[in-house]
C-alpha cells in the first residue's frame, strides 16, 4: 500500500498578521479622513452661503432700526408738545388746529420687522453648529433678544389700543385725515396752515384731555423705553455680529 506523506505548509508569522491588520486601518482611517475633509469642505461651503445672506439681512436690519429709533424719538418730542399745549392751552393760545395736527401721532405706531429669514433657517436645519463658535453664539444673542423684543410689543400693543380708543373720542378721524392728504387727497397741508384752524373736537371734556395726555406720557415712556433697552442694544449686537462675519467670511 502506497502512503503519501502530507505537503507542510509553513506558518506565517505573527508580524505577518499585525501588517495587513496595519494596512485595512490605515485603509479605513484615510478614508474617513478623506470623507470628513469633503464633509468640513461641504460644511465651510455651506456656513458661507448662510454668512453671506445673514450679513445683507443684518445690514438691512442695522438700517431699519436707524430709522424707527429716529422715528421715536421724533414722537416722543411731538407727544411731549400735545401734553404741553393740552394742559396749558389757554397760556401758549393754542388752537384745536395745534392739537389736531400733535394728535395724529399719537396713533402712529410701528414696529421693527427684523429680515431674520436666514437666522430661522440656521436654528431650523441645525446648521448653525457649522459657525464658529463667537458668531453662533453671537448669532444666538441677537435671537433671542428679537424675541423678547416681540414680546415688549405684544405688551405694549394693549396701552396703544387704549389711547387709540380715547383719540377718537376727542378728535374726529375723517378731519385728521384730510388734515394729512389735503382738500385733493394728493397734497399735504402745512403745519402753519393747520395752526391757524380752530377745527371742533368730537369732546372737549377737561376730564377726558387729562385722561388722554395721561396715557400719552405713558406712550412716550414706552417709546423711549423700547429705544434704550431694546433698539439700541440689538442694533450694537447686528453690528458687531457684521464685523464678525466680515472677518470670518471676508465678505465686503
Amino acid at each position: 500500500m502506497e502512503v503519501h506523506a502530507h505537503s507542510h505548509t509553513p506558518r506565517k508569522k505573527w508580524t505577518h498578521y499585525f501588517w495587513e491588520f496595519l494596512m485595512l486601518f490605515l485603509a479605513v482611517f484615510c478614508g474617513f479622513l478623506a470623507e470628513n475633509k469633503r464633509e468640513h469642505i461641504v460644511e465651510h461651503k455651506r456656513a458661507k452661503v448662510y454668512a453671506a445672506n445673514l450679513y445683507e439681512e443684518l445690514k438691512m436690519d442695522t438700517a431699519s432700526f436707524r430709522i424707527i429709533i429716529d422715528r421715536n424719538n421724533d414722537i416722543i418730542g411731538k407727544l411731549d408738545s400735545f401734553c404741553l399745549f393740552g394742559t396749558e392751552k389757554e397760556r401758549y393760545s393754542v388752537t384745536n388746529g395745534m392739537l389736531y395736527y400733535y394728535s395724529q401721532f399719537t396713533t402712529s405706531v410701528e414696529f421693527f420687522a427684523s429680515n431674520n429669514i436666514t437666522i430661522e433657517q440656521l436654528k431650523g436645519s441645525g446648521n448653525l453648529r457649522t459657525m464658529p463658535d463667537e458668531i453662533a453664539q453671537k448669532i444666538s444673542s441677537y435671537s433671542k433678544k428679537l424675541s423678547t423684543l416681540e414680546n415688549e410689543y405684544q405688551l405694549s400693543r394693549t396701552e396703544f389700543e387704549k389711547i387709540e380708543t380715547l383719540f377718537f373720542k376727542i378728535f374726529d378721524g375723517y378731519t385728521t385725515s384730510r388734515l394729512l392728504t389735503g382738500p385733493n387727497s394728493s397734497t399735504i397741508i402745512s403745519r402753519d396752515s393747520v395752526f391757524k384752524l380752530n377745527l371742533p373736537l368730537i369732546n372737549d371734556d377737561l376730564k377726558l384731555m387729562k385722561e388722554f395726555i395721561g396715557w400719552l406720557k405713558f406712550e412716550s415712556s414706552i417709546y423711549n423705553s423700547q429705544n434704550s433697552n431694546f433698539h439700541l442694544p440689538l442694533k450694537q449686537t447686528a453690528i458687531e455680529l457684521i464685523e464678525l462675519l466680515k472677518k470670518e467670511y471676508h465678505l465686503k
